[in-house]
């Protein structure tokens, strides 16, 4: 049997968590699986940080060479999603991030190396990846409406 593996976020002053959660869309509420258009983000604030980390289960002996990247979707002008990886939670902000402060990589060449819960570079029990922190950022100059959809990779070798 091979692992398999979820994305899981977490929110609130008290640490929830959401196993399998279905998007990372990101707006103006600290919740998993939001509706942007419920929650907009306005042209020069900030979406809540996001918190999320992969959940690894099933049957593997190792996952190894853990990496993070944004591998398709454009900015819209002046639009800008920051990360960081290998933090601890710590309740999600609307203000400009002190945890993400990095443009998320757009290659794979120049992705985030992500760790073991335990902080290793190997995985070798199901269990948990340290949290990736992301924040979408925006500036008065954004143009309104919705920002154009990207995707994430997640990679990682498996023995």
């Amino acid at each position: 049997m091979a692992a398999t593996y979820a994305w899981s976020e977490t929110n609130g002053a008290g640490a929830v968590v959401h196993d399998s959660i279905a998007n990372l869309n990101m707006g103006d509420n600290d919740s998993y699986e939001i509706v942007p258009a419920t929650y907009p983000v306005v042209a020069g604030t900030n979406a809540y940080e996001k918190y999320i980390r992969a959940k690894f289960s099933d049957t593997f002996t190792e996952i190894s060479n853990m990496k993070f990247w944004k591998s398709i979707g454009e900015y819209k002008t002046d639009e800008s999603i920051k990360a960081a990886a290998n933090v601890a939670y710590v309740q999600p902000v609307k203000t400009t991030s002190s945890v993400a402060t990095v443009a998320v990589p757009i290659l794979e060449s120049s992705a985030l190396a992500i760790q073991s819960a335990a902080g290793t570079t190997t995985i070798t029990a199901p269990g948990y990846t340290k949290y990736i922190c992301l924040q979408l950022q925006t500036t008065s100059s954004t143009p309104a409406g919705a920002v154009n959809q990207k995707t994430f990779t997640f990679q990682y070798d498996e023995i």
